[in-house]
């Protein structure tokens, strides 16, 4: 009996315990609960400015002209004068072909052909000849006829002499055939004599435009075939890039439309070109427009400095010496963008001037929906009202690089937006302006330092 109390009172004493924590638990969350700290956010304005509409694409560099230099000669090659990134004018010699044999069938086809004038000269005298006897036999044979009619003579006399006129004509014909199979043969000869003087001409191998040598895949001593090339000539004075339009944006670009290109190899750098050419229809496979851009590959170094030689230009970037003019060469930047680049395209649609803005990442993320809203571009964003958020719907138009869209209604110049910590604001909580962008830092009034004196210079 004892022992049942003892159990009883410790069995109490651990459920007052329980109770006790349990309550002090629960005053401790109520505290916590009414001390929630503010949210911060950041804030800023509605402002009016001026946006540009931009069109953003893909695509891959080429030079302006890009060929390939074959062989049509199948031999070994024997000279080859040109390296990669060599420069080559017109005409000039890159390759020259094992061409020995086609000498010597010039020379066999040049003795053909006297073999074959010479007996052109026999037969144009046997026709000479020929001519002759006919013209004689055609003679006796008409004296004759006239002899016949008055009897001084017999009808076997004429017949006789009608058989060799025959016979005579007939040899004109033969020798004339003969003459005519011999020029024949003789224009065949020419022709082959033309053909195998192509063909060793065709063994030296001269550049068709003039430019940099951009690959080269024989070397001396490799057999040439008329199906592997031996050279790739690229002009780069300006670069092309080839683009792919939807068929929503084709008809927002037009022929002269400005471009603006950045590539890897130049970082926070930017390149202007301009759109030159846009295909009338639509690929049935893909459903977009090709359209081609230019961009100049040559930068004058401005103010322009005169040079002679490379290394009279000390810039880093104009450290070429190019001819403007017969006589002049001035300091440039050749070539800066490569044929195989990676471009990321930026085509200038249109430019909204005087329009409200305000920035892409005061739209709330809860607003990004399916539907109707969507399609009209109808977003919401928090607008600070007596110092408390309150979410308010817009419509939205473009957007530009720096994340600045126009906005189209719902708000007024001047209202104050929440920027950041919007998406985490709910309804009767507090929060803290930690930053305001809308109001622009002021300067330190503080003495001017002293130009150093290789600043001035």
């Amino acid at each position: 009996m004892l022992w049942n109390r003892r159990w009883m009172r410790k069995v109490l004493l651990c459920v007052g315990v329980l109770a006790l924590s349990a309550s002090g638990l629960a005053c401790k969350s109520k505290k916590e609960k009414k001390a929630e700290p503010p949210i911060p956010i950041e804030i800023g304005s509605v402002e009016r400015g001026t946006l540009r509409e931009l069109l953003r694409y893909t695509g891959d560099m080429e030079g302006e002209v890009h060929v390939q230099v074959f062989s049509v000669v199948p031999a070994r090659i024997k000279q080859l004068r040109v390296d990669v990134g060599d420069r080559v004018k017109k005409g000039q010699i890159l390759a020259v072909i094992e061409h020995t044999r086609l000498r010597q069938v010039v020379a066999q086809m040049r003795a053909q052909v006297a073999g074959v004038r010479s007996q052109l000269a026999g037969a144009r005298v046997s026709l000479a000849g020929a001519k002759i006897a006919s013209a004689s036999t055609q003679r006796e044979y008409r004296r004759l006829k006239r002899l016949l009619r008055s009897g001084a003579v017999g009808a076997q006399q004429v017949d006789m002499a009608k058989t060799q006129y025959r016979s005579a004509v007939m040899r004109v014909l033969a020798a004339k055939a003969q003459a005519r199979a011999l020029k024949s043969q003789i224009r065949a000869l020419r022709a082959a004599v033309a053909q195998a003087q192509t063909a060793r001409r065709n063994a030296i191998i001269r550049a068709p435009i003039r430019g940099l040598v951009a690959r080269r895949y024989r070397n001396v001593g490799d057999m040439a075939t008329p199906q592997m090339p031996l050279v790739t000539l690229v002009q780069m004075d300006k670069i092309k890039v080839k683009v792919q339009l939807t068929e929503k944006d084709l008809a927002r670009i037009n022929i002269g439309k400005e471009a603006t290109i950045r590539v890897a190899g130049h970082p926070g750098r930017t390149f202007t070109g301009h759109v030159v050419k846009v295909a009338p229809t639509l690929d049935l496979d893909t459903r977009t427009a090709p359209a081609r851009i230019e961009i100049p590959n040559i930068y004058l170094q401005q103010p322009q400095k005169r040079c002679r030689k490379d290394t009279d230009c000390q810039h880093a970037r104009f450290r070429r010496c190019y001819p403007i003019k017969r006589r002049r060469s001035v300091c440039a930047e050749v070539h800066p963008l490569k044929p195989g680049m990676i471009a990321q395209v930026e085509i200038l649609v249109k430019t909204y001037k005087d329009i409200l803005m305000i920035p892409s990442r005061a739209l709330l993320n809860d607003s990004f929906g399916d539907g109707l809203k969507r399609s009209q571009k109808q977003l919401a964003v928090m607008v600070l009202d007596k110092g408390l958020p309150q979410r308010r719907l817009i419509r939205v138009g473009v957007e530009n690089r720096a994340g600045m869209m126009q906005v189209l209604s719902g708000l007024r110049e001047g209202e104050k937006i929440v920027l950041n910590g919007h998406n985490f604001y709910r309804k009767g909580a507090k929060v803290r302006v930690v930053k305001d962008w809308s109001t622009k830092p002021t300067r330190s009034r503080s003495k001017p330092r002293p130009s150093s004196p290789s600043a001035s210079n």
